[in-house]
């Protein structure tokens, strides 16, 4: 039965498809009935950052077995799918919602390619493919090669983040994050990152939404409804048999939008091959219903003030998105240990 699910979901990708119904992106909607409604939402779609396989990795990655790997193919697609929801967190945050892609953001020195120059394939870049591969080998014993699932990509970017303040750009000296694996939001936990000089706060919420399938009958319309909302950055999940993606609008009721990493480019060494590339970008968006997505997800919202948290709190605690999320003060103290709670994401969605 996986095998049929793939191969239908490998199809759809290859279908035309032009969007002709309301579309939620992040936050914004647009009737897509109308021919200037569906342009415009196709212009923000494409400014979205891509982010997918790499070739020609330096230094290649060197396997547990022995030997070496110089490509993510096959392996790395959750890890590009959480690369991407972060870049559209600084995307927020340095450039704003309304922007849109233009040709001088690939001027030398623009602040799209400072953000760009986050994810490079190189050991040096903050949340580089090869940085996330050995935060996984030491807080997870995750192997280079092996495959992370939305949680365990989310706690790599988040061990991450203190490092990249300090060496990273001056965009993320005051930029917190917050990754909830268990579910619940501690508002103890987002609150202290601003109470350590943090302006901006990244939450990356983790959950699962059923056991073989995603239960819509209970999650969907609260889920469908966190496309609404202003803090909204994107959902990591993937598709009900094989593959991960990058899930930024809703088409109607029936459909999500999303940005798909399983494309092999050459690496991305240093800014100069994003300008040669002309930017990253995606040509169209691809489709999966809602019955195919995978019960495997990770949330990502971005808050800029306690305030500002505060509300997204009492939002997500109201109408049908408290069936997705929970609301605590604190963290409770659990007898279990932490990597009991990671079993519950590595296992529907694999490469």
């Amino acid at each position: 039965m996986k095998q049929i699910h793939r191969m239908i979901d490998e199809i759809r990708k290859w279908m035309p498809f032009t969007p002709s119904s309301k579309v939620v992106c992040l936050g914004v909607t647009y009737d897509c009935n109308e021919e200037a409604a569906r342009e415009e939402f196709l212009e923000d779609f494409r400014s979205r950052v891509l982010l997918t396989y790499r070739s020609g990795l330096e230094p290649p990655l060197q396997l547990a077995a022995g030997g070496t790997t110089a490509s993510d193919s096959g392996w790395g697609c959750m890890l590009r799918v959480t690369q991407m929801m972060l870049a559209q967190c600084f995307v927020s945050l340095t450039l704003g919602r309304d922007w849109r892609f233009r040709e001088e953001d690939l001027k030398e020195g623009s602040t799209y390619l400072r953000v760009a120059s986050c994810f490079l394939d190189t050991p040096e870049a903050s949340f580089s493919l090869h940085r996330l591969v050995e935060m996984g080998q030491r807080i997870l014993g995750k192997e280079p090669s092996s495959w992370f699932g939305p949680t365990s990509a989310a706690q790599a970017v988040g061990h991450l983040f203190e490092a990249s303040k300090v060496a990273g750009p001056d965009f993320l000296k005051t930029v917190g994050c917050a990754v909830f694996v268990d579910g619940p939001i501690y508002k103890a936990s987002v609150m202290e990152h601003f109470d350590n000089g943090c302006t901006s706060v990244i939450l990356f919420v983790c959950r699962r939404l059923g056991l073989e399938s995603c239960n819509l009958d209970e999650y969907q319309q609260g889920l469908d409804s966190c496309f609404r909302l202003p803090e909204f950055q994107g959902l990591a999940s993937g598709n009900s048999s094989s593959s991960a993606h990058f899930f930024v609008a809703t088409h109607g009721e029936e459909s999500l939008l999303f940005l798909d990493p399983h494309v092999t480019h050459p690496a991305l060494q240093k800014p100069a091959d994003v300008i040669a590339s002309g930017g990253l970008r995606a040509e169209r968006p691809l489709r999966l219903p809602w019955t195919s997505l995978n019960p495997s997800i990770c949330v990502a919202f971005l808050v800029r003030s306690k305030s500002e948290f505060s509300s997204l709190c009492d939002r997500l605690c109201e109408g049908p998105r408290e069936q997705v999320f929970e609301v605590l003060e604190r963290q409770p103290t659990y007898n279990g240990s932490f990597d009991d709670l990671l079993e519950a994401d590595d296992l529907v969605v694999v490469n």
